[in-house]
C-alpha cells in the first residue's frame, strides 16, 4: 500500500496547526504509514519546532520566510512517502457531520484508493465551511477560462453533483494530494505566485498536461476555517501571472461556456 507524507505549511496559529495535525491523525484508518511533517515559515512569534511533539510530527524550520509555495516545496523536501499530502493549517479532521453521518474517518484509506488509477497523479478532498456548506468539490474552468470551485455554497454536502468522485480539472491546494516523483517532476509549487493562490491550479494544468488525471475523492471529506492561511494580497498580481501563462496562450480551455469568475 502507497504511504503518505501529509505536510502543514504552518505560520503562526499554534492552536490551529495542533487541531490539525491531531485531527488527522484521529481519524486516519491506523493502517496506511503517514509521515506527519510540519513546516514552520520562519513564524515571527514561535518557533513550532520547540512546542511541537516529535512523537506527533517531524519539524521543521525555515531560516527565512519562503511564502506559502516555498514552504510547501521545502516540506515535500523532506517527505519520504509515495504520495505528499499537502494540507493548510486550517483544515481539521472530524467523526461526524451535522446530521450525525460519518464525516472524516478513514480519511487515508480514501485518500489511497483514489490513486489505484495508475493515471491519477494529483487528488483533491471534499472541503466544506465549518457550518458544513460546500466549499470544494474540485474545479472546473469557465468560459473565459477562469478557475471556480465546483459546487461553492451548496448546503447539501451529499447532493450527488459534489458526493461523485470524478475528473476534475483542477482542485484546490487547501487538501491537494499529489504523486511524490509527479511533484518533483513538475518542479513542486511555482514560487512564482507570491502568498498563494493560482500556483494549485497550475499544478494541476501541468500535470494534466504531462498525461496524468486530477481526481476529485468526496469521500475524502476535511473542514476548512480559510481564516489564517485565507487572502492574500498578491491575489490579483498572481491571477495575471496565470493568465498570460495559460489563457492568452490559449493553452487551457473552457470547461463551460458560461462566466462564472471575474479574475481578469
Amino acid at each position: 500500500m502507497p504511504t503518505i507524507s501529509v505536510i502543514i505549511p504552518a505560520y503562526q496559529h499554534l492552536n490551529e496547526v495542533l487541531t490539525c495535525l491531531t485531527s488527522l491523525q484521529v481519524f486516519a484508518s491506523k493502517t496506511v504509514d503517514i509521515q506527519f511533517l510540519v513546516q514552520d515559515d520562519c513564524s515571527p512569534s514561535l518557533d513550532f519546532r520547540a512546542v511541537l511533539p516529535p512523537c506527533a510530527s517531524s519539524t521543521a524550520r525555515n531560516p527565512v520566510n519562503l511564502g506559502f509555495s516555498g514552504n510547501c516545496n521545502a516540506g515535500a523536501a523532506r517527505a519520504s512517502g509515495d504520495i505528499l499530502f499537502f494540507v493548510n493549517q486550517d483544515v481539521f479532521a472530524v467523526g461526524e457531520d451535522a446530521d450525525h453521518q460519518p464525516l472524516s474517518q478513514n480519511w487515508d484509506i480514501h485518500l489511497v484508493n483514489a490513486f489505484t488509477d495508475a493515471q491519477v497523479g494529483i487528488v483533491g478532498a471534499k472541503l466544506l465551511f465549518p457550518d458544513g456548506r460546500v466549499q470544494n468539490a474540485g474545479g472546473k474552468f469557465d468560459g473565459g477560462c477562469a478557475p471556480f470551485h465546483i459546487g461553492l455554497g451548496y448546503s447539501n454536502h451529499r447532493y450527488w453533483e459534489v458526493n461523485t468522485p470524478q475528473e476534475v480539472s483542477w482542485t484546490t491546494g487547501a487538501a491537494l494530494a499529489i504523486r511524490r516523483e509527479l511533484f518533483n517532476q513538475l518542479g513542486g509549487f511555482d514560487t512564482i505566485y507570491e502568498r498563494g493562490y493560482f500556483e494549485d491550479v497550475e499544478l494541476a494544468v501541468k500535470a494534466r498536461l504531462a498525461g496524468y488525471k486530477v481526481w476529485y475523492e468526496p469521500r475524502c471529506v476535511l473542514i476548512h476555517h480559510t481564516g489564517t492561511s485565507g487572502g492574500s494580497p498578491t491575489f490579483a498580481k498572481n491571477a495575471e501571472t496565470f493568465r498570460k501563462r495559460w489563457v492568452d496562450t490559449k493553452i487551457i480551455k473552457p470547461d463551460i461556456t458560461a462566466i462564472k469568475e471575474r479574475w481578469w
